[in-house]
C-alpha cells in the first residue's frame, strides 16, 4: 500500500497550545493508521520537547513516534529533505507562514509534481467556523491547491480529537489518577488518589488571583472535603503563590512538575474543577466531563470576549438558565483586561449578558470572588451540564478520522 505522505508545519505562538495540538493529532493519526509518512517541521523544538522528552530540542533532524521531525529554522537541511521528497498534503496549522525554503519549492518552479495545503484553522465555536470547513482558496500556483479544516463543536466541522489516551482518561477515572501520579511527589500522588479532596487545577495566563483565593478560601469553609489546587508550572504559578501569601489561603497548594502531554492530560481529568488556559487544553477541558472555566488568549479590544460567548452560548442549551447566568458573567469578568477599552465586537458579546459588568478592576475582583465561590460550590450539581455538553461534542466525531477522510477524497 502507498504511504499517505503528510507534512505539518507548526509555528509556535502560545508555548504550548499550538504544539499541544499538533503533537496530539500526530498521535492520532499514527493510532489510525501506520501507513501514514508524517514529517513534522517546527520552530519551536524546545517547546516540542515539553510535550514528550523524548524529543532532542537540539537536534535539527530526528526520528520520534515513527515520525520524522525538522527544526524549521534550518533551511539548507529542510530545502534538501522536502526537494529530494516533496511535500504531497501539508497541514498548515493555524494560518502559520510557510516557511521561506518551503516557498521556493511551492511556488518558484523548483515543484515537479503537485501540493496540497489543508490550513487547519484555531478552535472556534463562533458560526462561521461551519462554512469555512472544507472551503477552497487561491494561491500562487496551478500545482498547489489549499482548503480550510476547521475543528469545533459541531457535525458541519471537523470535531475536536480523539487520542486514545485521553478517551480512556474520560472513561477510567482510576487510569487517569494512576498516569497522573507518575511524577508527582508522594504527598501530591495521596492528595490525588485521595476521596477526601476537592482538587483545583489552576493552568492561566498571568493575572491577579486575589479574587480567586478569596473564593476558594469561602468555599473550604463549606465544603465536607479539604481543598488542594494544583498550580500548573509555568506563568501562572508565581502570581498565584504571591496571592496566597498576600490574602492568606485557608486551603493546600502545589506546584506540579514538568507534565508530558498524556499525563498533563490524565491530570486534568483527575479533577473536581479546572481553570484551563489556550486552545488544546481548552479542547481537553470540553470533552473532560468536569466543570472548568476557560481563560482565552488575550486579544485586541478585547476579541477574545467574542469568542468567549460563541462558546458559552453553544454549551448554554445543556444548563440550568439561572446557574448558566451566573457562570457566563464569571467567565466574561475573568476575561476582561482592564483598563483596556473593548471593541465594538466585544460590546456587543458584553450586550448579551443579563446583568450589567463592573466598569473597573476593583469593583470587578469582588463579584468575581462572590461568583467563583458559587461555581465551586455548585460544582457537583453543575457537573451533569458538562457532562451532556462532552457527550454531544464526541458525538461530533473526531478530527483526525474526519481529515483522512477529506484528504482521501483530494486528487495530488
Amino acid at each position: 500500500m502507498t504511504m499517505l505522505n503528510i507534512t505539518v508545519l507548526c509555528s509556535v505562538i502560545d508555548n504550548y497550545g499550538d504544539i499541544g495540538f499538533v503533537y496530539r493529532l500526530c498521535r492520532r493519526l499514527g493510532e489510525i493508521s501506520k501507513d501514514i509518512k508524517l514529517r513534522i517541521v517546527c520552530d519551536n523544538l524546545k517547546s516540542f520537547a515539553f510535550m514528550n522528552s523524548g524529543i532532542d530540542p537540539e537536534k535539527a533532524e530526528q526520528e520520534f513516534n515513527g515520525w520524522k521531525i525538522f527544526d524549521w529554522n534550518d533551511s539548507q537541511l529542510c530545502t534538501k529533505e522536502f526537494t529530494d521528497e516533496e511535500p504531497r498534503f501539508i497541514l498548515q496549522c493555524f494560518q502559520c507562514r510557510l516557511p521561506e525554503w518551503l516557498e521556493e519549492i511551492l511556488y518558484e518552479g523548483k515543484l515537479k509534481g503537485s501540493a496540497y495545503i489543508i490550513n487547519v484553522e484555531y478552535l472556534t465555536a463562533e458560526e462561521w467556523a461551519d462554512g469555512f470547513h472544507k472551503l477552497r482558496s487561491g494561491t500562487r500556483s496551478v500545482q498547489v491547491k489549499k482548503s480550510f479544516f476547521m475543528p469545533g463543536f459541531t457535525k458541519k466541522t471537523g470535531g475536536l480529537v480523539l487520542d486514545g489516551n485521553f478517551r480512556k482518561c474520560i472513561g477510567d477515572k482510576k487510569f487517569a489518577i494512576s498516569m497522573a501520579s507518575e511524577r508527582l511527589k508522594e504527598d501530591q500522588k495521596k492528595i490525588l488518589s485521595g476521596s477526601d479532596y476537592f482538587k483545583i487545577l489552576v493552568f492561566s495566563y498571568p493575572r491577579n488571583f486575589n479574587f480567586l483565593v478569596e473564593a476558594i478560601n469561602s468555599f473550604s469553609d463549606f465544603s465536607k472535603k479539604k481543598v488542594h489546587v494544583f498550580l500548573a508550572r509555568g506563568i501562572s504559578s508565581k502570581p498565584f503563590v504571591k496571592s496566597c501569601l498576600e490574602i492568606g489561603a485557608a486551603f493546600e497548594y502545589s506546584e506540579l512538575p514538568a507534565l508530558e502531554q498524556e499525563q498533563w492530560d490524565a491530570m486534568l481529568c483527575s479533577m473536581d474543577f479546572n481553570f484551563i488556559r489556550g486552545e488544546d487544553s481548552f479542547s481537553r477541558a470540553c470533552l473532560s466531563r468536569i466543570p472548568f472555566v476557560w481563560h482565552v488568549y488575550v486579544q485586541d479590544e478585547e476579541f477574545q470576549l467574542v469568542k468567549l460567548n460563541a462558546f458559552l452560548e453553544r454549551i448554554r442549551p445543556f444548563f440550568n438558565a439561572g446557574h448558566f447566568e451566573d457562570y457566563k458573567k464569571f467567565c466574561f469578568l475573568y476575561n476582561r483586561t482592564f483598563p483596556v477599552e473593548p471593541g465594538d465586537e466585544a460590546c456587543q458579546a458584553i450586550a448579551t449578558l443579563k446583568s450589567s459588568l463592573p466598569a473597573d478592576e476593583g469593583s470587578a475582583g469582588e463579584e468575581m470572588s462572590s461568583l467563583a465561590a458559587k461555581l465551586l460550590l455548585g460544582a457537583e450539581r453543575e457537573k451533569e451540564s458538562f457532562e451532556k455538553a462532552s457527550a454531544e461534542f464526541l458525538d461530533n466525531g473526531d478530527l483526525a478520522e474526519n481529515l483522512l477522510e477529506f484528504i482521501n477524497t483530494l486528487q495530488v
